[in-house]
């Protein structure tokens, strides 16, 4: 989609690939970590998470096609899109059959959940 002002073109960036995977959320968050000027440490944790999406990239490129996104809507609070996160990891950890992802999407619900907590 373009806008026009005047002389002044803008073409709007595209939101969502066509197909999501464990790749575009790392570059999403580390384009969330560029952004970060104020606060170092947040920084390095939108580092650390997007090189812990690159790695779960690297053992399974894309979403599995068993894996149904679930439309319904988005919870209401922070807390309870952080445990719907979290809820997302285990579901996905149950259609892999490496350890090594496995392991990983469970260490990543386990931060989801802490995140939730924290945000309660």
């Amino acid at each position: 989609m373009t806008y026009t002002h005047q002389d002044y073109v803008h073409s709007a960036p595209k939101r969502f690939s066509s197909r999501p995977g464990f790749a575009s959320t790392a570059v999403y968050f580390e384009k969330l970590a560029q952004k970060e000027t104020c606060d170092e440490d947040r920084r390095k944790r939108l580092l650390e998470v997007a090189g812990f999406y690159h790695a779960l990239a690297g053992i399974i490129p894309g979403i599995p096609e068993r894996y149904k996104n679930n439309c319904g809507g988005l919870p209401l609070t922070r807390a309870e899109r952080w445990h719907a996160r979290a809820e997302e990891c285990r579901t996905l950890a149950d259609c892999f059959t490496s350890p090594t992802c496995r392991r990983q999407l469970t260490e990543l619900a386990q931060s989801y959940d802490r995140m939730g907590v924290a945000a309660e």
